[in-house]
């Protein structure tokens, strides 16, 4: 038995059960790492102090008085732990209980101290989604999970947890190919409701009881460790009459009866869990309620109120109006909306300052029931819209959707910690996100088993988050205080992968940037149901194929160079950027060359990482095989998109010139690209297995071993095209012939050197000057803008001013309800220029802010 230690909990804290959990939480800790817990003695002691209950005791440090703030410090032998209200005083303890768990030596805390904590981000939640019920119910059902999983939620600082009924399918009218309905309409899953005869005809009442019983359960050990409970009831209706496939059926609802059921069913819902802190609705048309019927929502939003307790109404962003959001300011309710970090992906940490040409509103509806989401509101489908106006009385909360990375590890604290900064942009609250492995099996896709995605024996973890546990404490830590002490997932890495753990979070580093990086660059559709570029469905070069997947969401000529980015002011497609260099004009965006030397870069450090990885002793451990493969994967994918990025600029010189012998290049590159891809393809197989399913379409599963054949496909039409007459041959004209000229002497865009002076708040109506401190190659250029995406972006040149420039924003720019954002773009020494732009670790917003007062 190791030293003795001693838990010293005053009674002022028995009467609050998330103090008294956090405290036998950090006795099983100690307990479990071989330590003794006793009574008193010459025991190591913890002091449990503040939350309101005890006097602050003198400190080392300040203490941070502010909501979830915490300190330790140890003087002599007393270790104490500090909290200004419940939840900071948690996350001391299981601060401290984290350190047990992974102590080496006799010394079950050591680490940092004095050690101090408070939040960035209000609310850091992490959604979890049940979509398939042959791979979902192991999990719900599973009591040790739970308690396993939400125990590591709150050691990571995260303070909500969502769980998300209902998102199955996208689009339930007239589908009939619904077949997995399992909470999809949740509430008769969970009760029979007094006065309506509503049920689900195959399932049995033990069963629908035992479904409350572990929501009851959920809810209260969510909340037994501090943690908000959120539920995500995503759809209120569906063709229930209509889908002659589904496994289940439910009877007993109508047109009439549908929203008062409804509305009674949420407030039994919330009386049966008292625990739940928080709805969310999906409030436009694929929750199943046409846009515009806002008598079912004022129904729905009176049965939360119904409950008598505050509960917070929070509403999906596409889709909402003002309309909504005042039906849920006057039921009295505190309310939030929820809008899209990136589309459904996950980009890059900043807010894109531009969304896509084909968010902006239509002149027409493309249908009365998505009159919102598809029409007026459009500009809000995948980003925050207009919801930033400076006197908000609502909270905005981005939600992370998994589109982008659901299999591979992530784990990037720079990137993490970008997000912490960026999740309070112009007065936000937070960000939600969905974590790995979401939309497994969805839409009826389901593999028994399959959850934890591995073939090889030895490499699957007990519970399906153990593989992503570093990538929890990264992303928690960092939302709770971007760029905090690195030892919290440190100490995890050593613990997990002892002399590999450096080489693991250096790989872990580099290779967690490339599909957020990749992402944002190349947006051939912004939905996750059809762009997955973790497993890509290729799009080519020229145009012709691929187009299945891309076709409903991409504005043609359906080919990779044309696909848009997910910001055009500050990156540039390689149609665009084709087009200057043949105009000769210079380029002040990022461009996919810059891209394309970016990802080598990634690549290049994951690889240096797994080479070192390899000579240690820990190399061929399960967590280390876990790391190395997929460090490894995308590193390939990052070689695989950075050659793809240099074809198209070649691909699209030859589609707007016809001078075929511009696809010699880009055959070249093509034929680098699938090299990579068949890299990729030998280290997931036989470790991976052929078919992951995230959705019925090709494109939504498969492996990376199946997209091979369609990318040497592609080889194989451009190699004819160049050589088998497809095209008559031009000769390269004199634009032609300057345009290889300058991409030979390409130089990148950068973060442009100078700084940017403007003031951090102004008065509505005022104009704003901003000053670029720095030299030029001619005059910059000020992009300034509301924060609002409905909003086109305005420029102006600005004018030598001793050792800089200036512009000014006018004053009618600031006739709004909205705060200012504004970057620079210049040319500096021949190069392309934005300033601030982004860092070189790409964290980093590259635009900056300023606050109406």
């Amino acid at each position: 038995m190791r030293r003795e230690i001693a838990i010293r909990l005053p009674a002022a804290f028995n009467d609050d059960p998330a103090i008294a959990w956090a405290a036998s939480h950090i006795e099983d800790a100690l307990a479990r790492a071989g330590f003794a817990v006793v009574a008193d003695g010459e025991a190591l002691t913890v002091a449990i102090a503040g939350a309101g209950r005890t006097d602050d005791p003198a400190a080392p440090v300040p203490l941070p008085a502010v909501a979830e703030g915490f300190a330790l410090w140890r003087e002599g032998g007393t270790v104490t732990a500090w909290g200004h209200d419940t939840r900071g005083l948690v996350y001391a303890l299981t601060e401290l209980a984290d350190r047990a768990r992974h102590a080496t030596g006799d010394d079950p805390f050591d680490g940092t101290f004095p050690l101090t904590g408070e939040p960035t981000a209000r609310i850091r939640s992490i959604a979890r989604l049940f979509c398939a019920e042959n791979e979902d119910k192991a999990w719900y059902y599973d009591k040790n999970f739970w308690r396993e999983y939400l125990t590591m939620l709150a050691t990571n600082r995260f303070n909500r947890f969502a769980l998300t009924l209902g998102m199955g399918y996208n689009y339930p009218y007239h589908n009939p190919w619904i077949t997995d309905v399992y909470f999809y309409f949740p509430y008769p899953f969970l009760f029979d409701l007094d006065g309506y005869d509503v049920r689900v005809r195959e399932l049995p009442a033990d069963e629908r009881d035992l479904n409350l019983e572990m929501l009851q359960f959920i809810g209260a050990e969510t909340a037994r460790r501090g943690m908000d409970f959120q539920l995500a009831l995503w759809t209120q209706r569906y063709d229930f009459d209509d889908v002659p496939r589904a496994a289940h059926t439910v009877e007993g609802i109508t047109d009439d009866n549908l929203a008062p059921y409804c509305r009674d069913a949420l407030t039994h819902l919330l009386e049966a869990v008292p625990e739940i802190t928080g709805l969310t609705f999906r409030v436009h048309v694929e929750g199943g309620i046409a846009e515009g019927e806002y008598g079912f929502w004022e129904e729905a939003f009176r049965g939360v109120a119904a409950a008598g307790r505050p509960v917070e109404i929070d509403m999906h962003g596409k889709g909402l109006d003002h309309t909504l959001l005042q039906l849920a300011r006057d039921s009295g309710m505190p309310f939030a909306a929820s809008p899209k970090y990136l589309a459904e992906h996950m980009g890059l940490a900043y807010h894109q300052s531009s969304i896509r040409n084909e968010e902006y509103p239509p002149e027409v509806a493309r249908s009365q029931r998505e009159q919102l989401s598809e029409g007026s509101r459009k500009f809000l489908r995948y980003s925050y819209g207009d919801l930033l106006a400076k006197d908000k009385d609502y909270k905005v909360l981005y939600r992370i959707w998994a589109g982008t990375q659901r299999v591979l590890l992530w784990g990037d604290a720079a990137l993490a910690a970008g997000y912490g900064r960026s999740s309070m942009f112009a007065g936000s609250d937070g960000v939600e996100w969905c974590e790995p492995l979401s939309f497994k099996g969805r839409m009826g896709t389901g593999v028994p088993g399959q959850r934890y995605n591995y073939t090889v024996q030895g490499l699957a973890p007990r519970y399906d988050y153990e593989k992503y546990e570093y990538q929890y404490r990264v992303w928690g830590r960092n939302l709770y205080a971007p760029g905090g002490p690195a030892e919290g997932w440190q100490r995890y890495l050593a613990s997990e992968c002892a002399d590999a753990a450096d080489a693991c979070e250096a790989g872990l580093a580099a290779a967690s940037r490339v599909l957020p990086l990749v992402t944002l660059t190349h947006a051939p559709s912004a939905s996750n149901n059809h762009y997955w570029p973790e497993i890509y469905t290729n799009l080519p070069l020229l145009a012709g194929s691929g187009a299945r997947a891309y076709a409903r969401d991409m504005t043609a000529p359906i080919r990779f160079g044309n696909a848009p980015t997910f910001d055009h002011m500050l990156f540039a497609n390689a149609r665009e950027f084709a087009e200057a260099l043949l105009a000769g004009t210079p380029v002040a965006r990022y461009t996919p060359l810059d891209v394309a030397d970016w990802l080598d870069r990634l690549a290049a450090e994951a690889e240096t990482a797994i080479v070192t990885a390899k000579a240690t002793a820990a190399y061929g451990t399960p967590a280390v095989r876990r790391i190395l493969a997929d460090v490894g994967i995308l590193a390939g994918i990052a070689r695989f998109f950075a050659e793809k990025y240099r074809a198209a600029v070649w691909a699209e010189l030859f589609i707007a010139t016809n001078v075929t012998t511009l696809l010699d290049p880009a055959i070249h590159h093509i034929g680098r690209a699938i090299l990579a891809w068949e890299d990729v393809a030998a280290l997931s197989d036989d470790l991976y297995p052929d078919d992951l399913t995230y959705g019925p379409q090709t494109w939504l599963r498969g492996s990376w071993q199946a997209r091979l054949p369609e990318m040497r496909a592609e080889l194989l039409d451009l190699e004819a095209a160049r050589g088998g007459g497809v095209f008559e041959t031009v000769p390269p004209t004199e634009a032609v012939t300057a345009a290889i000229a300058a991409l030979a002497a390409h130089r990148p865009t950068r973060a442009g050197a100078g700084t940017l002076q403007a003031p951090a708040s102004f008065g509505r109506g005022e104009a704003v000057t901003v000053r670029f401190e720095g030299t030029a190659d001619g005059a910059p250029t000020l992009h300034f803008r509301q924060v609002d995406q409905s909003q086109r972006w305005s420029s102006l040149a600005m004018a030598a001013d001793g050792s800089g420039y200036v512009a000014t924003i006018p004053a009618e720019a600031t006739q709004s309800d909205f705060h200012l954002q504004f970057f620079v773009t210049l040319q500096q020494d021949g190069a392309g220029a934005i300033v601030p732009g982004l860092a070189s670790d790409l964290a980093n917003e590259p635009y900056r802010t300023s606050l109406q007062r």
